[in-house]
């Protein structure tokens, strides 16, 4: 028998998204989750994102006992965050190239910092990623173009954006 990964463990203790407990989805797909995302928030606003699909699409809330479809369903949310080649070699115990370490600790803290204060709340930053997302994938822009749409989609100001477009452009 496979083992949970510990976020699904976790939301289960803490019953806080119950509708996902009950999902019918192939617990090793469950488990690449928390090996493919690295921050707990990254893992958090995956898990809201493929909720939100699921409760959106007649589909798959008519379907939620049928584990093929929500197995497609949740693959294909892992597929607006990570192409196919390391979804499989997570899924195959194969060992990943690490990406070179994109920020030194310091300048994450400082991204932190900006992040917190650019954004009111949470809801605010998910609307951002979301709209990130969504400009990306409907208009193919680069995920400059596509922070810098969002962020003036959320009124906010020149000197904002360019603070958040200039992070992005280090990463990317």
């Amino acid at each position: 028998m496979t083992q949970k990964p510990d976020e699904v463990i976790k939301m289960e203790q803490e019953g806080d998204d119950e509708e996902f407990v009950g999902l019918n989805i192939d617990p090793r797909l469950l488990e690449v989750v928390p090996k493919l995302f690295v921050r707990e928030s990254e893992v958090e606003v995956f898990y809201d994102e493929f909720l939100k699909n699921v409760e959106s699409t007649k589909k798959l809330r008519k379907n939620k006992d049928n584990r093929s479809k929500m197995n497609e369903a949740f693959l294909n949310e892992l597929l607006k965050y990570h192409d196919i080649d390391t979804i499989n070699a997570v899924l195959n115990d194969e060992e990943i190239k690490e990406d070179v370490e994109l920020l030194d600790k310091d300048e994450e803290k400082d991204v932190d910092k900006l992040l917190r204060k650019t954004f009111k709340n949470k809801i605010e930053f998910r609307t951002f990623m979301t709209y990130i997302s969504q400009f990306m994938m409907e208009n193919k822009d680069s995920p400059v173009e596509a922070s810098a749409k969002a962020m003036k989609m959320l009124g906010k100001s020149d000197s904002e954006i360019l603070k958040i477009t200039s992070v992005i452009d280090k990463v990317f």
